[in-house]
C-alpha cells in the first residue's frame, strides 16, 4: 500500500481556492472581531502552542481573504498560558475577554481542567481539545453551556489505539503488554484505557509503572521492561525530552520482541523534527485528529506548506484550524458575533465537516471518536516523517517492522 501523496499543484490550487477562499471577496468594514487565543507559547507545551497559533493564523487569513466574518475582519489576540496553571488561565480570561473583548476563545488544550472554571463565567464560546475525562463532568457540574471540546477523551483514545495496534500486519510473539505512564490525567486515563482494552482482548499486563517528568536516565526502567518480555510497550508521557531519551536508550538496549508505542507526544512538531533527523525509526504514536486524506486535507496541507514553508504537524494544527472555521460558521448562522446563546446553540447542533472530520457534539458537548466523526490516527516513524498507518479503523499505509525486533 503506497503512502498517501499530494495531488499535483494545479489541482491543489483549485481546491484551495474553492474550499478555503470562496468564489468571491466581500469588502470588509467595521471594527475587527477579536479571536482570543489562550495558548502555551512558552514552557513545556510550547511546541504544540506554536502549532496552535499557526493553525489559527491560517484560518483567520483565509476568512479575511474571503471578505471577513459578517463583513468584518478577524484579528487574533494571543495570551501565553505557559505551563497551564490556574492563575495564568484566569489571567487569560480577564485579558482576552474582559479587557480586549474577544468574541471567542480557541486553543488546542488549556490546562485540562483549570481552563473550565477560568472561562465558564464568560458567555463567549470556548472551544478546546483538552481530550481528558475530568473536564466532562467539571463542565457539566459548573453548567458551562459555552464550552465545547472538539475531541473525545483519553480513555477512549487509548482503547481505539490498542485496537489499531492489534490490527497491524504483525505477529505478536505473546499477548503481553508493559504500560509506562506519567502522573497527570491524560497519562493516567490513557494507561487505564490501554489496560482495560488489553485485558478485554485476553492480554496480560506484565508491568505497569508511573514515571516522572524530567527523567532522562531510563536504564533501570528499560531493564525492568526487558525482564518481563512484553510484546508491546505502551508509553504515554507528555514530555518531549523524556520520551525522546527513552526511545534513544531503548533503541540501544531494546526489548527485542516488543513494539514500542510512544503516545500523543510523538505527533507534536518537536517530534516531527526528531524524526526528520532520523530518530525514532519504527516507533508508533498517535494523534487525536489530523487532516484526512482527500482533496480538503491535501488542500489544507498545501496551504500550510505555502504559508509556513513546512508541512503541518499531526498534533493540533488542523484541529484548531477547523475549530475557528466551525465557530465562524456558527456566527454566520446566528447572523451576529455577540448573540452568544444563538452561536452556542449553532455549535451544539451543527454537523461541521472540517479537514479533520465531522464535528458532531454529543449531549456532553464533546465529539465521540468514530470513523464518521473525528477518527484517531495511529502513526509510525518511517524515513524522515510520520506515516499514518490507521485512520480510525481504516488502514492507510503499510506497517514497517522496527529494526530492533528479534529476527
Amino acid at each position: 500500500m503506497e503512502k498517501h501523496r499530494l495531488r499535483d499543484g494545479l489541482a491543489v490550487a483549485a481546491v484551495v481556492a474553492a474550499s478555503f477562499l470562496g468564489t468571491s471577496v466581500v469588502a470588509q468594514d467595521g471594527e475587527p472581531i477579536i479571536v482570543g487565543a489562550p495558548i502555551p507559547i512558552t514552557g513545556p507545551f510550547a511546541s504544540d502552542g506554536i502549532a496552535m497559533r499557526m493553525g489559527l493564523e491560517l484560518a483567520i487569513d483565509e476568512v479575511n481573504a474571503s471578505g471577513g466574518l459578517l463583513g468584518r475582519p478577524l484579528e487574533m489576540n494571543v495570551f501565553d498560558i505557559g505551563d497551564l496553571t490556574p492563575d495564568k488561565l484566569q489571567a487569560a480570561g480577564n485579558n482576552l475577554v474582559a479587557r480586549n473583548e474577544a468574541q471567542v476563545l480557541i486553543n488546542g488544550y488549556g490546562g485540562m481542567g483549570p481552563d473550565i472554571p477560568a472561562f465558564c463565567d464568560y458567555q463567549v464560546p470556548y472551544i478546546n481539545n483538552n481530550a481528558t475525562t475530568n473536564v466532562i463532568s467539571l463542565r457539566a457540574n459548573l453548567g458551562c453551556d459555552n464550552i465545547f471540546m472538539g475531541s473525545d477523551v483519553d480513555y477512549s483514545y487509548a482503547q481505539a489505539t490498542f485496537s489499531q495496534i492489534l490490527s497491524l500486519d504483525h505477529e505478536f510473539p505473546s499477548q503481553t503488554i508493559a504500560i509506562l505512564h506519567g502522573p497527570y490525567d491524560w497519562e493516567l486515563n490513557a494507561a487505564e484505557g490501554a489496560r482495560d482494552a488489553a485485558e478485554a482482548a485476553g492480554w496480560t499486563v506484565v508491568l505497569e509503572e508511573e514515571v516522572p517528568y524530567d527523567n532522562r536516565q531510563w536504564s533501570g526502567i528499560i531493564r525492568r521492561v526487558k525482564e518481563v518480555e512484553p510484546a508491546l510497550v505502551f508509553f504515554e508521557l507528555l514530555d518531549t525530552a523524556g520520551v525522546s531519551t527513552f526511545i534513544d536508550q531503548f533503541a540501544q538496549d531494546p526489548a527485542e520482541d516488543a513494539l514500542l508505542y510512544a503516545g500523543y507526544i510523538f505527533s507534536t512538531p518537536a517530534f516531527q523534527e526528531i524524526i526528520a533527523d532520523g530518530g525514532a525509526q519504527g516507533v508508533l504514536g498517535m494523534t487525536v485528529s489530523a487532516q484526512l486524506p482527500g482533496e480538503r486535507g491535501e488542500a489544507f496541507a498545501q496551504a500550510w506548506q505555502e504559508k509556513f514553508d513546512a508541512p503541518p504537524p499531526f498534533s493540533i494544527g488542523a484541529a484548531i484550524y477547523d475549530e475557528l472555521m466551525l465557530w465562524a460558521e456558527a456566527v454566520r448562522q446566528a447572523g451576529s458575533v455577540d448573540d452568544y446563546e444563538a452561536i452556542n446553540e449553532a455549535i451544539r447542533t451543527m454537523n461541521y465537516e472540517g479537514v479533520t472530520g465531522v464535528y458532531r457534539f454529543n449531549d456532553d458537548q464533546y465529539v465521540s471518536v468514530t470513523d464518521d466523526t473525528l477518527p484517531s490516527h495511529l502513526l509510525q516513524a518511517q524515513g524522515d516523517g510520520h506515516v499514518q498507518l490507521f485512520i480510525g479503523t481504516q488502514q492507510h499505509a503499510d506497517f514497517v517492522r522496527p529494526a530492533w525486533l528479534a529476527k
